[in-house]
């Protein structure tokens, strides 16, 4: 597909508030949700953008966005709208306590979307294990995930990405109400998934798209049987997108071309990349953080209709039914499950095309309307 505008949600503030204008005359309930700047190309794209692509097709909701360089505005519009959400925002400010009370004066919802296990630190001995065990990153991350918690303190409740995710910050906050949005596709990724074709070619290719730093111990997971696959099977390769600092038994592959790096790419280029290999990875380890993680690299993989191999944490083990339009592995069980694959294209094509069944069912737009409509339902109740 060419001129894909990967980056859509780049619109002008001001097309923005004359939505939101024309959603109250259209006697739609509006939410708004404010989220960093630096954050567009990550979980915005799903906790944001999504959702407001999608509710423009609501006759009862509308969601906008704004960007922390543009509250001002949202001082403004807040007596218009129904619910106030601070999105994935990793330092607070005075200006929200100061928002948050023109919200609560004009009964204003306020809520906090996360989909992470970042808010507060009951959880977060357990996230280092995850992301790293250097001190200056684990002070980062203690440092944010009070930020976080000092923006809970302003809210009613949370919008989360599963129900584990959900459980653990209730708990962890006086059992503040939570509801379920998981993520889920949009119009672009859709549109450009029909345009791809899967190209046949000699090697077999395993793709691991990193997407952030925070997945480091994942693939210790399953690397060591990756790397074993590699060693036994020369036409096997291992396509890594993303940010992945690899050990040292990994050079060899590297040199004679098994291992093949590219850095972070934009969310259109990605599907593209997701459609060219022939199993997609998603490890994980067996932790808390882990499991609050949702299943996107299972729903974006089986879009182009390329199977995945994940561990079986919760959100994975919820949509992959193993062996039907997935496998969920844990250790000791990576090297036999993915080379199951590489012998047999036939299920390959099986497992791929049920999975592309289940996300399209499962994870458009349109199937997940209902859901965003109850849940800012039961915020705002009638």
């Amino acid at each position: 597909m060419e001129d894909t505008n990967s980056e859509p949600w780049n619109m002008p503030l001001e097309k923005r508030i004359v939505e939101l204008e024309e959603a109250k005359r259209s006697h739609k309930k509006v939410a708004v949700i404010l989220y960093p700047e630096e954050d567009k190309a990550s979980s915005f794209r799903y906790r944001g953008y999504n959702i407001y692509q999608t509710t423009k097709k609501s006759n009862k909701w509308q969601l906008i966005y704004f960007f922390l360089n543009e509250i001002d505005a949202v001082f403004k519009i807040i007596p218009e709208v129904e619910i106030l959400i601070f999105g994935r925002i990793t330092r607070w400010s005075p200006q929200f306590d100061e928002l948050a009370k023109i919200a609560r004066e004009n009964n204003v919802c306020i809520l906090q979307d996360l989909d992470d296990c970042v808010c507060g630190t009951k959880y977060i001995k357990d996230m280092f294990n995850v992301v790293s065990p250097d001190f200056i990153d684990q002070e980062y991350w203690i440092n944010t995930c009070a930020h976080y918690e000092l923006i809970s303190y302003l809210t009613d409740g949370f919008i989360v990405t599963n129900e584990y995710l959900g459980e653990k910050l209730s708990k962890a906050h006086d059992n503040k109400p939570y509801k379920v949005i998981k993520n889920f596709l949009n119009e672009e990724q859709i549109s450009l998934a029909s345009t791809i074709k899967k190209e046949e070619t000699s090697d077999f290719t395993i793709g691991y798209f990193s997407g952030s730093h925070t997945h480091l111990t994942d693939f210790e997971v399953a690397c060591p049987e990756l790397f074993q696959l590699l060693n036994d099977y020369r036409d096997i390769k291992l396509e890594i997108v993303g940010m992945l600092e690899l050990p040292k038994s990994a050079e060899k592959f590297v040199k004679n071309g098994q291992i093949i790096y590219h850095p972070m790419v934009d969310f259109l280029t990605l599907e593209k990349m997701q459609a060219s290999v022939d199993v997609n990875i998603a490890p994980l380890a067996d932790n808390i953080f882990a499991n609050c993680k949702s299943d996107l690299k299972f729903f974006e993989a089986g879009l182009v209709k390329t199977p995945t191999v994940a561990s079986p944490t919760f959100a994975f083990a919820g949509s992959i039914k193993n062996g039907e339009n997935g496998f969920l592995c844990r250790p000791g069980e990576w090297y036999e499950t993915i080379l199951k694959m590489y012998q047999d294209k036939k299920l390959r094509v099986e497992i791929a095309e049920n999975a592309y069944r289940y996300t399209i069912e499962n994870y458009t737009p349109e199937s997940n309307l209902k859901q965003i409509e109850e849940v800012y339902d039961y915020y705002v109740k009638k």
